[in-house]
C-alpha cells in the first residue's frame, strides 16, 4: 500500500480521485457527472441503427413510433418501481434517471424518424439555445429572471409545482420537468454521430480524428459557454450538455480508433457485458446492495488510508457488478426495452 501511495503521489492524488467519483453539488463538473449524459449520448448513437435502419427495411413509421413509446413506458415504469413499492406517496419519486432517459429518447427518436441529419443537429442546438434563454430570461413567479441558484431558477420552480411526491434534492429534481429538452439534445448529438459511423463502410483513422476534433471543439465551447451559462449538472444547463457532448465524442473516438480501426477488440471485452445489460445493472443496483458486498471484501483498507479505502470500495462495487453482468453475458440473459 505504501508503494501504491508513493507512486500515485500520496494523499492529494487519492483525494482528487475520490472527488472525481462524486457529483458536483452545483456549479462544475467531475468525471462522475459525465456518466449520465454519456449514457444518453450513446443511446442516441444507436438510433440510426435501431430506428433509421428499420425504416430502410420497410418498417412503417407507425410501428417505429410504437416501439419508441413502448421503450419510454418501460423505462418510466422501471424508474417508478424504485419508490412505488414503498407504498408511501410522500416517498414516491416520479422523476427518475430512467424516466429522463426514456422521455429524452422518445423526443429525439421522433426527430430522427422524421428529419434528416442536418435538421436533427439544428433541433439539438435549438433546444439548447431555447433552454438557456428560458432559464436566463423567464422569471419564476416571485423571483427575478436569470438566477443560476438552486432556489431561484425556472426549472426548480416547475419541479416544485408540477412534480408530485418526492423531489430528489428537496427543492428541485435534477431529472425533473424541462430537463428532458437538453437531454433530448444530447441524444440527438449522439444520433448525428451514429449516422456518421453508419455511413462509413470501413472504419478509418480519419473519421476517428474528425470525431475527436469535434469533441475537442465541444469541450472548449462548453467551457467558454460556461462563463455565461454556468455548467450545472442538476439543471442540465446548455453549457453542461455541450461540455459533456465534447467529452463523449472524445471517448467514442478513442474506442472507435482502438477497437474498430486498429482491431484491438480485446480492449472492448470488459465493456461488452455492461453494454449488453446496461439497464439491467442500473435497475439491479436499486435492489441489490453491492456496496455492502464490496465493503465486506475491501472495507479493511480504510484502516491504512481513508481515501484509498473509499476508492477501493467504489472500485469493488464496480467489480462485483461486472461479475454479475459477466455471468448474465455468459448465460446469454439480456434485458431489452
Amino acid at each position: 500500500l505504501n508503494a501504491v501511495t508513493a507512486w500515485t503521489g500520496s494523499e492529494p492524488f487519492m483525494e482528487v480521485v475520490g472527488q472525481q467519483t462524486k457529483h458536483t453539488p452545483w456549479i462544475g463538473m467531475t468525471a462522475w457527472d459525465l456518466i449520465f449524459p454519456l449514457f444518453v449520448f450513446m443511446s442516441g448513437v444507436t438510433m440510426p441503427y435501431a430506428l433509421t435502419g428499420k425504416l430502410e427495411k420497410g418498417v412503417s413509421k407507425r410501428e417505429v413510433w410504437k416501439g419508441l413509446f413502448r421503450r419510454m413506458a418501460l423505462l418510466v415504469l422501471f424508474g417508478w418501481s424504485f419508490s412505488l413499492f414503498k407504498l408511501d406517496w410522500s416517498q414516491f419519486k416520479p422523476s427518475t434517471v430512467l424516466s429522463l432517459i426514456g422521455v429524452a429518447y422518445f423526443i429525439a427518436g421522433g426527430v430522427v424518424i422524421h428529419r434528416p441529419v442536418r435538421s436533427q443537429l439544428a433541433v439539438a442546438f435549438g433546444l439548447l439555445v431555447g433552454y438557456a434563454l428560458a432559464l436566463q430570461f423567464i422569471p419564476a413567479p416571485g423571483a427575478t429572471a436569470g438566477p443560476w441558484t438552486p432556489t431561484g431558477n425556472l426549472a426548480g420552480y416547475l419541479d416544485r409545482h408540477l412534480i408530485p411526491g418526492k423531489l430528489h434534492m428537496g427543492i428541485f429534481d435534477p431529472e425533473g420537468t424541462i430537463r428532458v429538452l437538453p437531454a433530448a439534445a444530447m441524444a440527438l448529438f449522439g444520433a448525428v454521430t451514429g449516422q456518421a459511423l453508419r455511413n462509413t463502410s470501413t472504419p478509418t483513422a480519419r473519421l476517428a480524428g474528425m470525431i475527436a476534433l469535434t469533441g475537442v471543439v465541444g469541450v472548449i465551447s462548453g467551457l467558454m459557454l460556461g462563463q455565461i451559462v454556468p455548467v450545472i449538472k442538476p439543471l442540465w444547463s446548455s453549457s453542461y450538455i455541450v461540455l459533456s457532448a465534447g467529452w463523449s465524442l472524445i471517448l467514442l473516438a478513442l474506442f472507435y480508433l482502438l477497437v474498430d480501426v486498429w482491431k484491438q477488440r480485446w480492449l472492448a471485452f470488459p465493456f461488452l457485458p455492461l453494454g449488453m445489460n446496461a439497464i439491467t445493472i442500473y435497475v439491479a443496483a436499486h435492489y441489490i446492495d453491492f456496496k455492502f458486498t464490496s465493503s465486506f471484501f475491501f472495507g479493511g483498507l480504510t484502516q491504512f488510508d481513508a481515501e484509498f479505502g473509499k476508492v477501493a470500495i467504489t472500485g469493488g462495487v464496480l467489480l462485483v457488478e461486472w461479475l454479475l453482468l459477466y455471468f448474465l453475458y455468459r448465460k446469454k440473459i439480456f434485458l431489452r426495452v
